[in-house]
């Protein structure tokens, strides 16, 4: 990180204060609460006195920024801001160069320049550590998926192509397309030579970093520069698909296909066929941990169920549709899977394969998997990027054995399945004490625990043991996004809105196109008091899916409820099918809020009926008792919020019981 005013070096004194300006200068509107600073730059030290250094160093700061000339910054009691109108950023320029086919020159001189984004700061605190390491990684994305625009231009000279996939490779070796397209670009202009070399430059490092070989389609590629005989190129996208259009009127789509429109898929439910009960969560698990792994790609639309509707066919959001399916089946004493992918409307197969699945090779078999599928279907997923969609635990088989029977039983999400996940994350800690997901998994049951069992409330003791389990989490393994979700959803529950908000920003920048990470980190977002980027996440996150889940749903009742907007609560409501004990509460508050009383009695004596012969909580099922356990459920920061929800549900005759605003 360096900053510079009138082209001559601002001379900082502190680190911290580097690390500040960085994070103003690259946050949304360029200002910062003193409070979310002091959780960043200070995790570790007591309040008092990180506010106390936080003013240290803003004066300080102040002071060498005046001392260049630079009068940006200005700070009240409760803001830090940096005029966004003085600002030149380098990043923000290699972006925006980009998104209109520019290639930057650093791009091309420097190789895996995404790896130095802030890597200088990374010891500065280990709060601002997780925050630029996520950005780090953001930036890499967003930039790849840029120069794969520029890539698939028909319109661009055969220079400034091969500029991009030079760039490309620089920042992602892996790439095979930018290497097929270099060699191609190369031959095109009369220089074999610089092909052959960009081809066995890609042959080295996948055979010694991965011991894999370039794709056939590559190979073939290699075989005809060798021979003389390389077709012409073939056109594959227009520039349209490079620059957008200006977007068509709200559900109209062009030429029935809307643009951006992807692929779908539909990962059909797994059959099962002799497999020992004891190890049906095998099959659970993998079929789960796939999802988990294709949902990290924008190139396809992740659906899990037996089918796809017309209704999401003829939508124009989808470019062609395709299924997985598998069969599970034993195999002496391992599990056999044999996965096909098959073209939705035809029925033909356009890939089958048979594994050999062991918890051995667990992430091996993935990366093969969706490898294989991006190959049939004419996607490019590099290798590098494979690589970064589940790493190879260092903890036993068993100890992950044990984490799966875990999420089997979690997924379930009953109290009958309770006792058997938390011990099975317990164990799995105990034999493996640097297992982050053991941890994040614990906490994540912490924080909806209340919710599955009526009557149990929350408590301050909890929500601290909770938090623990969080941030061990996080500290093991920055980058899952499972974790900081968990850490954000551990500080919302203790009222640490604030900081919850930072860590929820960081998971949904480790995982942007997972729909459930969105949805997720959206209603915390709601719950913290921003709305508004509440509903724009929530939005996004309804975009990434054609099959929104209940738990979706149910989410989006929460937040229109948030919002006031009462009648699509409603429509949520019933769309969520009960998902949520509580949904039946908060959609008699709605209909309450909306006049409709006769409805809102009813629903509210439904509610009081359902969690009555549900209850867990050591004090008898009473009216009193259960509106007392419900309002004092959900971290809503705004007691404005708060107040709404108490008196939608009394008015449908839920009775409060003296709740009160953050008294848990």
């Amino acid at each position: 990180m360096r900053a510079a005013a009138d082209g001559r070096d601002i001379k900082l004194r502190k680190r911290k204060a580097r690390a500040l300006l960085a994070y103003l200068a690259l946050t949304d509107g360029c200002q910062e609460t003193r409070e979310r600073l002091v959780g960043l730059l200070w995790s570790d030290s007591e309040e008092d006195k990180a506010r106390s250094s936080l003013r240290q160093i803003l004066h300080e700061l102040g002071e060498d920024l005046q001392a260049a000339g630079y009068d940006g910054m200005t700070r009240d009691r409760m803001r830090v801001v940096l005029d966004p109108a003085t600002l030149q950023v380098d990043s923000r320029d290699i972006l925006d160069m980009a998104r209109v086919g520019q290639i930057h020159p650093r791009l091309i001189d420097e190789p895996l320049i995404s790896e130095a984004y802030l890597r200088d700061l990374d010891d500065i605190d280990p709060a601002f550590a997780v925050w630029a390491k996520a950005r780090r990684q953001a930036f890499h994305d967003n930039l790849l998926q840029r120069l794969q625009a520029i890539l698939h231009s028909d319109t661009l000279s055969g220079a400034t192509r091969r500029e991009c996939a030079q760039a490309i490779l620089n920042l992602d070796p892996t790439h095979e397309e930018a290497c097929r397209a270099l060699m191609r670009i190369n031959v095109e202009m009369g220089d074999s030579v610089a092909a052959l070399r960009a081809y066995n430059t890609l042959w080295e490092l996948l055979d010694s970093e991965y011991d894999t070989e370039p794709s056939p389609e590559t190979m073939a590629l290699v075989a005809e520069i060798k021979q003389g005989t390389l077709a012409p190129p073939v056109t594959l996208h227009k520039v349209s698909e490079l620059f957008p259009q200006p977007a068509p009127p709200q559900g109209q789509a062009r030429n029935g296909v809307a643009s951006g429109a992807r692929l779908a898929l539909l990962i059909e439910p797994f059959g099962i066929n002799g497999i020992d009960p004891d190890s049906l969560h095998l099959a659970e698990g993998f079929r789960h941990d796939l999802m988990a792994s294709l949902v990290r790609f924008r190139e396809w639309f992740v659906v899990a169920g037996t089918t796809l509707s017309a209704e999401h066919l003829a939508s124009g959001r989808v470019s062609g549709a395709y299924c997985v399916a598998a069969t599970a089946y034993r195999a002496g004493d391992a599990m056999s899977l044999v996965l096909t992918l098959r073209e939705h409307e035809s029925g033909i197969h356009v890939w089958s394969e048979r594994f050999v699945l062991t918890l051995s090779n667990w992430f091996e078999s993935q990366h093969q998997i969706v490898r294989q599928i991006a190959i049939s279907l004419n996607v490019q997923i590099s290798v590098g990027r494979l690589g970064r969609i589940a790493t190879e635990s260092v903890v036993s088989l068993p100890v992950y054995d044990l984490w799966l029977r875990g999420q089997a039983a979690l997924h379930r999400f009953s109290p009958e399945n309770w006792k058997t996940a938390a011990g099975s994350f317990t164990g799995a800690i105990q034999q493996a004490p640097d297992f982050a997901p053991g941890y994040s998994s614990l906490a994540q049951m912490n924080n909806v625990a209340h919710f599955v069992h009526p009557g149990i409330g929350r408590s301050a003791e909890q929500e601290q043991r909770t938090l623990i389990l969080a941030r061990k989490a996080v500290a093991l393994d920055p980058m899952d996004s499972r974790s900081q979700l968990a850490l954000g959803w551990s500080l919302a529950m203790a009222k640490n809105y604030k900081q919850a908000a930072t860590h929820m920003d960081l998971a949904r920048q480790l995982n942007p196109s997972d729909s459930w990470t969105l949805i997720s980190s959206a209603l915390c977002f709601g719950f913290c008091g921003d709305l508004d980027l509440a509903m724009d996440l929530a939005n996004q996150s309804m975009n990434l899916t054609l099959s929104p889940s209940r738990m979706h749903w149910a989410y989006l009742v929460q937040l229109a409820f948030l919002r006031g907007e009462y009648a699509e609560a409603l429509e949520a409501a019933d769309r969520s099918e009960g998902v949520m004990l509580s949904l039946y509460a908060w959609r008699a508050a709605a209909l309450a809020h909306l006049g409709d009383m006769r409805q809102a009695k009813e629903t509210a004596q439904h509610f009081l009926n359902l969690a009555r012969s549900s209850w867990f909580g050591p004090d008898p099922p009473t009216d009193e008792a259960i509106g007392r356990w419900l309002l004092h459920n959900f971290p809503i920061s705004v007691e404005a919020h708060w107040s709404r929800l108490r008196d939608g549900v009394a008015s449908a005759g839920i009775p409060h019981a003296g709740a009160r605003h953050h008294g848990w």
